[in-house]
C-alpha cells in the first residue's frame, strides 16, 4: 500500500498542466476566447483606429484652439491699428475667416464702410454676414438690427420691414426696438393702420408700471406719434 501511495503521489505531482492564456484568466467564456483569437488581427486593426480617432481629434482640437488664439490676436491688432486699417481687417476676415474673429471682422469692415459713406458695400457684406449665422448667434441680433437700419437710410423700404420683422421674431430683448422702427418705416409709406398697430406693439412692450418710465422721451415720441396717426 506504501508503494501505491508513493507512485500516485507522484504521478500527481509531475502531472502535465494545462497551458492557461491571459483571456482564460479574465474567466472569459470559452466561445469569447475563441473568436477574439481568430479574430485577433481584425480587432487589433480596430484597436489601432481608435486610437488613431482619439489622437486625430486631440490634436484637431489642440489647432483649433490655436487658431482661435492668432485670430483673435490678429483682430485686435487691426482694431487698434491707425493705419492700414482695413488692410489688416481684410487680411483677418480672409486668413481667419471660419473662426469667430473672421466673422467679426467682416462686420468691422461693414461699420467701416458705412463710416467712409459706401453704405451698399456695408448692406451687401452684412447680408452676406447675416446669411451665414444661425438663429442662436449671439451676432444675429445686431446684424440684423445694423443692417435694417442701412436700408431704411438707403430707401430700402420692403427689405429693412422684413429684416425688423425677422428681428422681432427672433429676439425679445430687440423686439421692441424693431416694432418701433416698423411703424416708422410704415409711416413713411403712409400705411397708417400698420403703422398704428406697431406703435401700439412698442408701446405695450415698454410699459413698466413705473413713473420714470412714463418719463422716457422715446415713449413720449412714439406716443405723440401715434396720436397723430390716430386723428
Amino acid at each position: 500500500m506504501a508503494d501505491q501511495n508513493s507512485i500516485d503521489q507522484n504521478a500527481v505531482k509531475y502531472q502535465p498542466l494545462t497551458p492557461v492564456g491571459l483571456l482564460e484568466q479574465f474567466n472569459l467564456p470559452r466561445k469569447a476566447v475563441l473568436f477574439i483569437r481568430r479574430h485577433q488581427w481584425l480587432l487589433g486593426m480596430a484597436a489601432v483606429g481608435v486610437v488613431l480617432a482619439i489622437l486625430a481629434g486631440a490634436g484637431f482640437s489642440t489647432w483649433r484652439e490655436y487658431r482661435e488664439e492668432k485670430a483673435a490676436s490678429a483682430l485686435d491688432a487691426a482694431l487698434v491699428a491707425k493705419e492700414e486699417n482695413r488692410k489688416l481687417l481684410e487680411q483677418v476676415a480672409q486668413e481667419y475667416s471660419s473662426t469667430a474673429s473672421g466673422l467679426w471682422a467682416r462686420v468691422e469692415l461693414a461699420f467701416l464702410e458705412e463710416k467712409e459713406g459706401q453704405r451698399m458695400q456695408a448692406i451687401n457684406r452684412l447680408t452676406e454676414v447675416n446669411s451665414g449665422l444661425s438663429a442662436k448667434s449671439p451676432l444675429k441680433s445686431l446684424v440684423l438690427m445694423k443692417l435694417a437700419g442701412l436700408c431704411e437710410n438707403e430707401r430700402q423700404f420692403d427689405q429693412a420691414v422684413a429684416l425688423n420683422i425677422e428681428l422681432a421674431a427672433l429676439d425679445d430683448h430687440f423686439a421692441a426696438v424693431a416694432y418701433q422702427s416698423l411703424g416708422r418705416l410704415h409711416e413713411q409709406q403712409g400705411k397708417k393702420e400698420e403703422a398704428v398697430a406697431m406703435y401700439t406693439k412698442y408701446l405695450e412692450l415698454t410699459a413698466i408700471q413705473t413713473e420714470a418710465t412714463m418719463a422716457d422721451p422715446m415713449r413720449v415720441m412714439v406716443q405723440s406719434r401715434l396720436n397723430q396717426l390716430k386723428k
